[in-house]
């Protein structure tokens, strides 16, 4: 830990970041001779929301890390860096790879500096919390998409279908076809069907 960056960050422009500021700073006094950083960078949010990325101060730093100005990432609470779990230990994981370490002050399990000898298998822990949280959400989106399509919705771009294949569908409903036997028959969907029979005249 030689070159340090420290991160603040605020929700609301009537908040200040003396706590923070005070905490980060006697941790820092705090440290043996051996592990003072040689040099500091401090960057900051106010009145900005840590659920969004778009925070200049977070850039900056983001910035500065992956360009290998600072090899350290020092905050208050990795809530700082923002408040979705998911993206911030995504960003621990991206930042590990590009060989910068990061610390909490508050929160002793995620003192991830380069001299901490459970660093490796805190990190490990986390990439695989970020695996199940992928396999998650693709498993999510796939039961999504085949709910959608057993309830006959068409996906992807919508098709397009002429006046004449809408009055033969209508024309069919009107001889007491149901929908799947419509569907059937002209080889259209369920969705197709039925956004034919209800919707709007095509000209």
């Amino acid at each position: 830990m030689k070159q340090v960056g420290i991160y603040y960050r605020v929700s609301t422009d009537k908040q200040d970041l003396a706590s923070q500021k005070n905490a980060v700073e006697d941790w820092l006094k705090r440290l043996p001779k051996a592990k003072q950083p040689s040099s500091i960078k401090v960057f900051e949010d106010r009145g900005i929301s840590g659920k969004t990325s778009r925070r200049p101060g977070y850039q900056a730093l983001l910035k500065a890390a992956f360009t290998h100005e600072i090899d350290t990432i020092v905050v208050y609470r990795l809530d700082r860096i923002s408040r979705n779990a998911t993206e911030a230990i995504q960003t621990l994981l991206s930042l590990d790879q590009a060989g910068v370490a990061f610390i909490s002050i508050t929160q002793a399990v995620l003192n991830l500096g380069h001299d901490n000898p459970f660093r490796r298998t805190m990190l490990a822990a986390f990439s695989e919390i970020a695996e199940i949280e992928r396999e998650t959400i693709v498993s999510r989106v796939r039961s999504g998409l085949k709910a959608a399509k057993d309830r006959g919705v068409v996906l992807g771009r919508p098709k397009k279908f002429s006046r004449e294949q809408q009055d033969h569908v209508r024309e069919l409903r009107k001889k007491g076809l149901t929908y799947k036997a419509i569907s059937e028959q002209t080889g259209l969907s369920h969705g197709s069907v039925q956004n034919l029979v209800k919707g709007p005249d095509l000209s």
